[in-house]
């Protein structure tokens, strides 16, 4: 019935696991028609995990959109003398060397104008404040190559920051009227080896960054408090049960640099643009610690939840496992937002 609309997969790579989600759009309605999700040991089992994950996913299309991330996507925020995105453009390539620490010719660049400069001269702004993002070429395109080798097609490569954004927005459109003008959130997504984060004001993205901590370093401090093999202080964080109060002592001083670390950014918008950060929005893995909400929230001194990307979304119940969905909701908003993004 859905195979001739307009369907696409988000498909979200991760360092422990692999997230995919398939939305169809049927008119107004975005829906969800499949949804995958598998842990994988290694990075040397990440093909084979792919390979039976969409062999086994009920999935309707081979469109996918999937993301970059780590030490091979950089973000730059520069000051610029205002001109056309087209002279934006000629002009950080020209001085590429000034903003990126790789070779011009082995990245792809994005760069987004975020605002005016205001100027001490009453006529106006003469310059503005851009957002650059640079990816390896190699990565974007093993990653392209591994999909087409899997009989996949890639319809777009993002940044993960970027992808929450558009969960979002998404999340906006189906459940209008929440927020009100002028909002400025922070979503932060926690995975296993790092944190993405990105600062929306009315739904436009300000401030973008990974940081390289996340829930590998919780599993890490479980392990030494613990003696655990890392399997198994891997299953006591996502399940503490009675040993909660325990768990949460071990992973204290590493909860506190990685809130600490997170602040950092959102002193660095503030203390760049007018305003605050008003509410920050958690999604990721590490969210399924029954303490991370409070205890980050302390670290903010702002309003802090778990956010759930896929609310609001239709979901077709014959073939998607609605419970594991539900389960498993904070942690698909990068998988979302890759999907939303080329709906």
């Amino acid at each position: 019935m859905l195979k001739h609309r307009k369907s696409i997969v988000g498909l979200d790579i991760g360092s422990s696991s692999i997230k995919a989600i398939e939305i169809t759009q049927d008119k107004f309605d975005y829906v969800i028609s499949a949804f995958a999700q598998v842990d994988i040991p290694n990075e040397q089992a990440r093909r084979d995990a792919l390979a039976d994950l969409f062999r086994n996913g009920g999935f309707r299309t081979k469109r996918v959109a999937t993301a970059v991330s780590g030490k091979s996507v950089i973000f730059r925020y520069v000051n610029m003398a205002q001109m056309t995105p087209e002279q934006m453009h000629s002009a950080v390539r020209f001085e590429a060397d000034k903003y990126i620490p790789f070779d011009l010719d082995e990245v792809e660049l994005d760069i987004q104008k975020l605002l005016d400069v205001p100027s001490h001269v009453e006529e106006g702004s003469d310059e503005m404040k851009v957002l650059l993002v640079a990816a390896k070429k190699a990565i974007v395109q093993d990653q392209a190559a591994m999909l087409s080798e899997l009989g996949l097609q890639p319809v777009g490569i993002n940044v993960d920051a970027f992808a929450l954004g558009n969960a979002f927005e998404l999340n906006d459109i189906v459940s209008p009227g929440l927020r009100g003008s002028d909002h400025t959130v922070a979503l932060v997504d926690i995975g296993f080896s790092k944190a993405s984060i990105n600062i929306l004001r009315n739904n436009v993205t300000y401030f973008a960054r990974e940081v390289a901590m996340g829930g590998q370093d919780l599993t890490n401090a479980i392990t030494r408090r613990f003696g655990l093999e890392p399997f198994e202080a891997e299953a006591l964080k996502r399940d503490p049960q009675e040993q909660v109060a325990e768990v949460q002592d071990a992973v204290q001083a590493a909860l506190d640099d990685l809130g600490n670390e997170i602040n950092l950014s959102f002193d660095f918008f503030e203390n760049q643009f007018e305003g605050e950060v008003q509410e920050v929005l958690l999604s990721g893995g590490s969210v399924l610690l029954p303490f991370l909400e409070e205890t980050l929230e302390r670290t903010f001194e702002k309003r802090t939840r778990v956010w759930n990307p896929i609310e609001g979304l239709k979901v077709r119940s014959d073939n998607v496992d609605v419970e594991a969905l539900n389960q498993f909701a904070p942690q698909l908003a990068v998988a979302v937002g890759l999907a939303a993004g080329t709906c």
